[in-house]
């Protein structure tokens, strides 16, 4: 019997030994995929965070990033023979033996900082006996293969820390409006006392628990030689936490349209925008202005997009005068179809210009009746006024509406939503006819702004990039430079406006939609797209 159960031990230990040396799955300890996500504007400015959708917020720092007194307190507090043992500590364990024995039930685990990684790499293994023995040889096995500052780098990003936090960076986030790369060493205490306690002592629910963890977690400091006294005096006279901001959340109709561009359950950390939050901030204030001051004419809804014509580069885009407001404030009418009016125009002459029209052919701005389903329809000009033979640069140039109908109606009604199509711009119901002003193709207001970058001569614009590899909008279509996209920047650029009444100008195609807008700050991060990590 007992060369049978000597036996049975040297296998096990046998076994134990090659399932030890065996290497660790790849991505048992890869960083996990960060559902929580800061997007930026383009100099770094923050504009949202949200959570993971479990309420989790998780960061993930590299273990150089992290603050010394950070490290220190951990080890102090959870494991001070941390740099000793090999994942198992002997004398821990014997105490905790004699502990559990006197009060007859898991009492004291003997955890140290590698077998706490254990756990959460292995959620299967609990706080009882058994959960004990499968912690420790997996304990065994990290401490085999992984250095012990990946060890540590492991623990520090992994470790839950109360009200949803995953890792130091986010309870710094969270706690101390800071990150875990700098803390004094009273927030470190602090930290380092909510691991044995996340949901019952963090300092949101309990201030005294969370307050005697950290006295307990500096005194461990003073003991083991890790801060001075004047240091430890100064600690434990800091505030537990520090007044809390609201969250930024900033540009709310951009970033919940680029929350649902990316797939936020693959993609996590900080992203950086195109958006300029200066500029952003300054036209969502002319935006309610406007509406404001033009309410007594029945205005309560406006939307503007901003791009930056040489690039494609989203650099403004406010969906609603308030996105706060009772009524359609979250209606985000920059992507909300609509008839786009006069925002074809230039297709349906650049269409006209590629078949044997030029800007000098003359279009008649006159008054006539056209058939149609719902009985006749005479366009009428904004200034009310018919202004006989025109030429057709100074009928795209003060967008009247009557030639362009004359010259759709000539050209075929349907003809006009090939002009978009033939440049990469998507009409929906493009098969109705086209007829301005009224009920037509619809579009998109941020298409219109695409529409904008071909009158410019724009080739292509910049979405989105994924760990660097740039996502541009669909290519618009050829605008080579003796081509009628020429002709239509340089029509819609010119002077060559009429008036649409008293003190009225057109305010359809100014010399300001040719305007190649600035980029700051582009290239300084050694991206080539808008929008990186």
């Amino acid at each position: 019997m007992m060369r049978f159960l000597v036996v049975a031990i040297a296998g096990l230990l046998l076994w134990a030994g090659i399932w030890i040396a065996l290497p660790l799955p790849r991505t048992l300890t890869s960083p996990p995929r960060v559902a929580s996500l800061t997007l930026q504007d383009r100099n770094g400015l923050v504009l949202r965070s949200t959570r993971a959708g479990d309420g989790s917020l998780q960061r993930w720092l590299r273990l150089g990033e992290i603050d010394p007194d950070l490290l220190e307190a951990f080890v102090a507090g959870e494991d001070h023979r941390f740099y000793e043992h090999h994942g198992v500590d002997p004398r821990a364990v014997g105490r905790a033996l004699k502990d559990n024995l006197r009060a007859r039930r898991v009492r004291s685990g003997a955890s140290t900082i590698t077998m706490q990684l254990a756990r959460l790499l292995q959620p299967g293994a609990g706080r009882t006996w058994h959960g004990k023995v499968i912690q420790t040889f997996w304990a065994l096995r990290l401490e085999a293969h992984l250095s012990k500052q990946q060890i540590l780098e492991q623990y520090l990003n992994r470790v839950p820390l109360g009200q949803g936090t995953v890792g130091v960076d986010a309870a710094a986030a969270l706690y101390f409006n800071a990150t875990a790369a700098r803390l004094s060493l009273g927030q470190a205490a602090l930290l380092a006392g909510l691991a044995s306690g996340p949901s019952t002592d963090n300092p949101f629910v309990a201030p005294d628990r969370a307050r005697t963890w950290r006295a307990l977690v500096l005194g461990r400091i003073g003991r083991y030689g890790y801060a001075n006294a004047d240091a430890l005096d100064r600690a434990s006279r800091e505030p537990l936490v520090v007044p809390r901001a609201a969250p930024p959340f900033l540009a709310p109709h951009f970033t919940s349209r680029v929350l649902q561009w990316l797939d936020t359950t693959a993609n996590g950390g900080t992203w950086r925008t195109s958006l300029d939050l200066p500029l952003q901030t300054a036209l969502e204030a002319e935006v309610r202005h406007t509406v404001t001051s033009l309410s007594d004419r029945g205005v309560r809804e406006a939307a503007l997009v901003v791009l930056d014509n040489a690039t494609g580069e989203l650099l403004a885009w406010v969906g609603s005068p308030d996105f706060w407001s009772d009524s359609a404030g979250q209606v985000d009418m920059v992507v909300s179809p609509r008839q786009p009016g006069s925002a074809l125009k230039p297709f349906l002459y650049g269409l006209a210009f590629d078949r044997g029209y030029t800007p000098a052919s003359v279009l008649p701005d006159v008054p006539r009746a056209y058939p149609t389903s719902t009985g006749p329809y005479q366009p009428r000009n904004y200034d009310r006024r018919f202004h006989g033979p025109v030429r057709a640069r100074e009928a795209l140039a003060s967008s009247y509406n009557v030639p362009a109908v004359e010259l759709a109606d000539s050209r075929g009604r349907r003809q006009p939503a090939q002009g978009p199509a033939r440049r990469g711009i998507r009409l929906i119901d493009a098969q109705r006819p086209v007829l301005w002003p009224g009920a037509g193709s619809r579009q998109r207001r941020r298409d219109a702004a695409r529409d904008r970058q071909w009158i410019s001569g724009s080739r292509h614009g910049r979405g989105v990039a994924r760990r660097g590899v740039a996502h541009r909008w669909p290519r618009l279509g050829s605008t080579s430079r003796g081509g009628s996209s020429v002709c239509i920047s340089r029509i819609c650029g010119s002077g060559a406006r009429r008036s649409r009444g008293p003190d009225r100008t057109n305010s359809r195609f100014r010399s300001r939609d040719a305007i190649r807008l600035p980029v700051p700050g582009g290239g300084q991060d050694g991206h080539e797209s808008p929008f990186h990590r």
